[in-house]
C-alpha cells in the first residue's frame, strides 16, 4: 500500500511539474461564446438483419453531407483542461440504395430517381478537452465526449419515372415507415482535434460513432440494426 501512495505521489509531482510549462497551463483561461459552422458527413452502417440463424446485410442508405449551425461554451477547469457543452441545428441528406434489393425497371418496370432522407435536427455535444498554448495567437486541442442527437424529422423522397414516361413522386416519414421504422434520438461518442488561430478564429476535424440501433421495428424472431457515424470539418470563432 505505501508503495502504491509513493507512486501515486510521484506521478502527481510529475504531472504537476509537466503542467507548468505554460503552454499547458495559461493564467488567463476565462470561460468564453463560441459560433460554429460545420460542413457534416453522414455515415450510416450497413443495415443488418437477422431471422432465426440467418444472417444478411446490405448498403440500403449511403453516406450523405450536410450543415449544421450552433454554439458553444468553453469553461476552464484546471491548467488548459476545459469542458465544451453546445448546441447545433443540423441538415442532412442521404442516399437509399433500392437497387440492393430489386431489379428496378425489370420487376416494376419505373426507373427510381432522386432517392434521398432528408434529416432534421439537434444535436447536443459534451466536449471536455486540453488545450496547448503556442503562443497568445495560436493553440491546439485534443477532444471527447459525448453527443445527444434528436431528430426532428427524417423524411423518405423518392421520385419515379414509369416505361410510358408518367412521373411519380412519393415521401413520408421514415419514424412512422412499416419496413424500416426509424428512431428519433441517437447516443454517440465524439473524438476530435481542434486549432485556434489569430486569438479568436477556430478550425476541428471531428468524428462521431454512434453507439445506439437506429432501427426501431424488431421483433423476438426479426432483428434490424444499424448505426448511424458522422463525420465535422468545423469552422468557428471565439469571443474572448
Amino acid at each position: 500500500m505505501n508503495k502504491i501512495c509513493l507512486l501515486l505521489l510521484a506521478a502527481t509531482s510529475t504531472f504537476s511539474c509537466f503542467a507548468q510549462d505554460k503552454g499547458m497551463e495559461n493564467a488567463n483561461n476565462k470561460p468564453y461564446l463560441g459560433l460554429r459552422l460545420s460542413i457534416d458527413a453522414s455515415i450510416p452502417t450497413d443495415l443488418k438483419t437477422t431471422e432465426g440463424s440467418l444472417s444478411t446485410s446490405s448498403n440500403i442508405f449511403g453516406t450523405g453531407g450536410g450543415v449544421a449551425l450552433g454554439a458553444v461554451y468553453n469553461i476552464p477547469i484546471v491548467a488548459n483542461l476545459f469542458v465544451e457543452p453546445g448546441v447545433d441545428f443540423y441538415y442532412h441528406t442521404n442516399s437509399i440504395n433500392m437497387g440492393n434489393y430489386f431489379q428496378e425497371s425489370d420487376v416494376f418496370n419505373t426507373d427510381f430517381q432522386n432517392r434521398s432522407l432528408r434529416k432534421f435536427g439537434m444535436r447536443i455535444p459534451v466536449e471536455i478537452g486540453y488545450r496547448y498554448d503556442f503562443d497568445s495567437s495560436i493553440s491546439a486541442s485534443i477532444f471527447t465526449g459525448p453527443v445527444l442527437n434528436i431528430g426532428f424529422s427524417n423524411d423518405y423522397c423518392v421520385t419515379t419515372t414509369e416505361l410510358e414516361g408518367v412521373k411519380y413522386h412519393d415521401s413520408g416519414s421514415m419514424y412512422y415507415s412499416p419496413l424500416y421504422q426509424m428512431q428519433r434520438a441517437n447516443f454517440s461518442w465524439r473524438f476530435g482535434v481542434g486549432v485556434n488561430f489569430l486569438k479568436n478564429y477556430y478550425v476541428a476535424l471531428s468524428g462521431d460513432v454512434g453507439m445506439l440501433n437506429m432501427i426501431k421495428n424488431n421483433s423476438e424472431h426479426l432483428k434490424k440494426s444499424m448505426h448511424e457515424n458522422g463525420f465535422q470539418l468545423t469552422l468557428g470563432y471565439n469571443f474572448k
